[in-house]
């Protein structure tokens, strides 16, 4: 007996967690929350690729973090900056530079967090493109964003 019901709670576990797939009923939803209160951001199909965060920090600076494809765990990165350009303002572009981080061991060229130099409020909200992002063997470009700062409700449902 004790097999069968080992058999049965692996077998739920297995099933549960993370679907695109929605049941008839609407009730199959389930909700990324961004680790900072920012906006969530998909990259690559979704439970499969990766997610970045955007979070504007207490100075007003923009802050970019990769994460996991549940928004779960930080993905360290070797990139040194990540460029958000503007098509339809004055200003170009923006950079976000590689943020060194004693207490994680986070280094330029292995970190998943990029921030702004300076302070972008005067600048929101800001409708741009994220240039390019390289995730291991994996590369995202042209990406759409619109951050009019952090979110309230700070998750991404499905």
């Amino acid at each position: 007996m004790k097999t069968i019901q080992s058999i049965c709670l692996l077998t739920c576990l297995l099933f549960v967690g993370c679907s695109d797939q929605v049941p008839s009923g609407g009730g199959g939803h389930h909700v990324h929350t961004a680790p900072h209160g920012g906006e969530l951001y998909e990259l690559g199909p979704h439970g499969s690729g990766f997610n970045f965060e955007l979070f504007l920090n207490e100075n007003g600076n923009l802050n970019l973090y990769v994460l996991d494809a549940h928004a779960e765990n930080f993905v360290r990165i070797k990139q040194t900056q990540i460029e958000i350009i503007f098509p339809d303002t004055n200003r170009s572009s923006l950079r976000l530079e590689a943020v060194e981080d004693s207490a994680t061991g986070e280094t330029v060229g292995d970190t998943s967090r990029f921030q702004s130099p300076e302070s972008i409020r005067d600048l929101l909200p800001i409708q741009g493109i994220l240039k390019e992002v390289s995730v291991g063997s994996n590369s995202y470009s042209e990406l759409p964003i619109s951050f009019s700062g952090n979110s309230k409700g700070n998750s991404n449902e499905h």
